[in-house]
């Protein structure tokens, strides 16, 4: 018996998504709650009637957040295995049940994942291949049903029990732009979490999705806005839990930042080469560090939004 949730924020094409959830070669039970986390009433009226279109539980978090709405979703949950989902995958048809075979293999089993791989709407720019990162949410950890450091959100199945004892999955997307700086390391951090707790991660390469990947989201100026999050992330992790240094060292770290951001953006203007888009992207993820960390030496909010490690103890006893 398992459950699957599917947060979303959109309709586009959440049906398909649904229908390669439904269609799955599976024996056991399954229950799929999809949890509407937008802000847009016309988009969570689409999500609504499409959710009963299928038959399926809907819940809605009217707290914005991806790790709000997953947090929710897997206390909605009724079983003790909890699959996520992105809204914007399509499942191969064993998916469920060869997540959920990991946990019979190890013992103290916290979280299995699976490999991911890209559907493109259109091709690849040359671009692309210049990247520090790819920030496309693929996975391939190989071919082996192995232990791994960490796994996507995207294709992802938890033990209940061990995703609450870990505290949660961290804040991660926003749609309001200014609540960016909220941003956190959304399933990394689970990840994390899971590992400090003596729970184990198993990535099975038999476990597939296909993450559908739109033209926008290779363009440079969208590559730009993921680096600078991620820069954001990077930082949120290194002083995750309130391991703050001085504000002195926190100072020179975000100085450091900014001329290394400088640097880049400088470099990315002197060539004419597709590789200069590495240095303008990467310029961002320094800035977005640089900002963040100065952020640090005096914004007491930002520091207790870092230092808070349970983010689902309180939903618990609000229930």
């Amino acid at each position: 018996m398992v459950s699957v949730v599917v947060p979303t924020t959109r309709s586009s094409i959440l049906s398909k998504t649904l229908e390669s959830l439904i269609n799955q070669k599976v024996k056991e039970e399954v229950e799929i709650l999809i949890v509407d986390n937008s802000l847009n009433p016309n988009e969570s009226k689409k999500i609504y009637e499409i959710s009963k279109t299928f038959g399926l539980k809907y819940i809605k978090e009217n707290n914005e957040g991806l790790h709000n709405a997953r947090n929710r979703g897997i206390l909605e949950a009724k079983y003790d295995i909890v699959i996520f989902s992105d809204d914007d995958i399509i499942a191969e048809e064993n998916l469920i049940p060869n997540l959920i075979k990991p946990f019979n293999m190890y013992d103290k089993v916290g979280a299995v994942g699976g490999r991911v791989i890209p559907i493109f709407e259109s091709e690849i720019p040359s671009h692309m291949r210049y990247l520090k990162h790819s920030y496309l949410s693929v996975l391939d950890w190989g071919d082996e049903i192995k232990e791994v450091p960490h796994i996507n959100g995207n294709n992802m199945a938890v033990l209940k029990k061990a995703y609450i004892d870990a505290g949660g999955v961290n804040p991660d997307v926003f749609q309001i732009e200014s609540n960016v700086w909220k941003r956190g390391d959304g399933e990394s951090g689970l990840c994390r979490k899971l590992l400090e707790k003596d729970w184990k991660i198993i990535y099975t390469p038999h476990a597939v999705v296909k993450h559908f990947i739109p033209e926008k989201r290779m363009t440079t100026e969208s590559l730009k806005q993921y680096a600078f999050q991620h820069g954001i992330q990077m930082s949120y992790s290194k002083f995750f839990g309130g391991r703050f240094p001085s504000k002195e060292i926190l100072f020179l770290r975000s100085f450091a930042f900014m001329m290394i951001s400088i640097l880049n953006k400088m470099i990315s203007k002197s060539i004419r080469h597709p590789r200069k888009i590495r240095y303008e992207v990467e310029s961002e993820l320094f800035r977005a560090r640089a900002i963040y960390e100065f952020k640090l030496i005096y914004s007491k909010e930002l520091r207790d939004h870092v230092s808070k490690t349970d983010w689902i103890s309180q939903l618990i006893q609000k229930s």
